[in-house]
């Protein structure tokens, strides 16, 4: 076997794989053989069909598997020997014509290749950057205990509805026209009304001071514009279930009215809050509150460090890309996903990935950086943590994170490079903001809210693009899918 290169620029070359009989042939015999051995075809006994026949039916699939696999690995091992920096995977440049498909044949299959261009990342105090600090002032820390003291708040027992915070539980039914109980229409019991969803002030009226044993005449939908609302009240699990309401009238017989008291600032909040026993008393416990915020605006100060940190970079080295070759590798790995016009349109975008990913790459080769098992482990638990505080699930305990995330290394492979990336993309951020000059500006969380919301409506004129890294050729396929019968 004959393999050439010619290289067409400095980052693109084709590498021309020149098969004879002599390097396949032997494979697809033992191949057929093999066939012939287990064929069981009507007119011949078992493993005696005839050669000629099992040549006839099976032989050119058999070449076109042997040359795939001939071709992918002669090209990987030349990859590899010749240390190719390789960017997404070797294209074919050629077609089913350009081959007579016959066992005997000779055969030539040129691919091109993009390479990484090599760079060096050279940072100093000469590069300034900017990192923000969200100051943490009283009245934010004063917002995030009412939150805490409203979700482990209470209802309890009140004698009339006053502020509407009120929920009220009581039996509803439909009315007709005269406005007495519609026959065979809605009569539901024991329901609830949270009367803190009433927005409009004139919807509010039929409620006011209400109490128990009184009936409120009302407009279901327009005092509860939300079908989801809608259906709870009725006791529906499908809101197409409530059918249409619109302009009913209803009756709702109050049977019991509770108010909501938020929660006491007393040991009790501050253990459900804080299982660590951080916080014995209100000042600890706003002490606490505060640290939390201040770690929180940490992290988000330090993801926008990083934002500005990569445009940077990717402004003073812009490393040169083989736009030719990335522009028809792309097209091809997303022409069943995109249009031709979306696809366009998204390219400028997914070259920034790649020159990011370039430049990412080389400062993790020039300060020796890696991602330990326990690293990722840890960022996972962080991930993890942050989605049942979500939901509303605090103070998880460490043995029930650590068991979520060793699941999720199990089952899904993906997830495992996803916490590798990011414990590498925190330690490359890491490596420039203590290798640049970075001058540290206060601002405040609305300013920064503010800078933010700017980035992100620049940033949805983009679509993310997947991460072009080298690859092992395990894909390429040299005959065409309309021709593989």
């Amino acid at each position: 076997m004959n393999i050439n290169k010619k290289q067409v620029d400095d980052l693109t070359m084709v590498v021309s794989l020149e098969i004879a009989n002599d390097d396949y042939i032997s494979k697809v015999n033992d191949v057929l053989r093999d066939y012939r051995r287990k064929s069981n075809m009507s007119g011949f006994r078992p493993g005696k069909a005839p050669d000629g026949l099992i040549r006839k039916m099976y032989g050119k699939p058999v070449l076109v598997d042997e040359l795939n696999k001939l071709v992918r690995d002669t090209l990987s091992e030349f990859i590899e020997n010749e240390k190719l920096p390789i960017l997404g995977e070797p294209l074919p440049a050629f077609t089913d014509d350009d081959n007579d498909w016959e066992i005997g044949n000779n055969f030539t299959f040129d691919f091109e290749i993009g390479l990484v261009p090599k760079i060096n990342i050279h940072l100093s105090k000469d590069d300034h950057l900017t990192k923000y600090q969200i100051v943490v002032d009283q009245e934010l820390i004063d917002r995030n205990i009412k939150e805490y003291t409203s979700r482990f708040g209470h209802f309890a027992y009140a004698e009339s509805v006053t502020d509407f915070t009120e929920r009220i539980t009581g039996n509803i039914v439909q009315l007709d026209e005269n406005k007495e109980p519609q026959e065979g229409g809605v009569n539901v019991e024991d329901t609830t009304l949270y009367l803190s969803l009433i927005k409009d002030e004139e919807y509010k009226k039929p409620f006011i001071n209400a109490k128990v044993n009184d009936s409120i005449d009302f407009d279901l939908s327009a005092t509860f514009p939300n079908e989801w609302e809608i259906a709870t009240i009725l006791k529906q699990n499908v809101k197409e279930d409530t059918g249409d309401v619109t302009g009913v009238s209803f009756r709702f017989t109050v049977t019991q009215v509770e108010t909501f008291n938020d929660a006491e600032l007393n040991q009790e909040l501050f253990d459900k809050v804080f299982s660590d026993n951080t916080a014995s008393s209100p000042e600890e416990f706003r002490e606490r509150i505060e640290k939390d915020i201040a770690a929180n605006f940490e992290y988000l100060t330090m993801n926008k460090f990083g934002r500005d940190a990569r445009q940077y970079l990717l402004e003073k080295i812009n490393p040169p890309l083989p736009e030719t070759f990335l522009h028809k590798f792309l097209r091809r790995i997303k022409k069943e996903e995109v249009s031709e016009s979306d696809f366009e349109q998204q390219f400028p975008a997914a070259l920034k990935t790649t020159q990011w990913n370039i430049i990412a790459d080389a400062i993790v080769q020039q300060n020796g950086i890696e991602a330990s098992e326990q690293e990722m482990l840890n960022i996972a638990k962080e991930t993890i943590r942050k989605q049942f505080a979500y939901y509303g699930i605090a103070n998880c305990d460490d043995n029930v994170l650590t068991s979520y995330a060793m699941n999720q290394f199990k089952e899904d492979d993906g997830y495992r490079r996803k916490m590798a990336d990011r414990v590498l993309e925190e330690k490359i951020i890491g490596v420039i903001y203590q290798t640049v000059d970075v001058t540290v500006k206060e601002i405040s969380i609305d300013e920064f809210h503010k800078m933010e919301n700017v980035e992100e409506d620049t940033e949805n004129q983009e679509v993310e693009n997947k991460t072009i890294e080298s690859q092992k050729i395990e894909n390429t396929e040299i005959i065409q899918e309309n021709n593989e019968k």
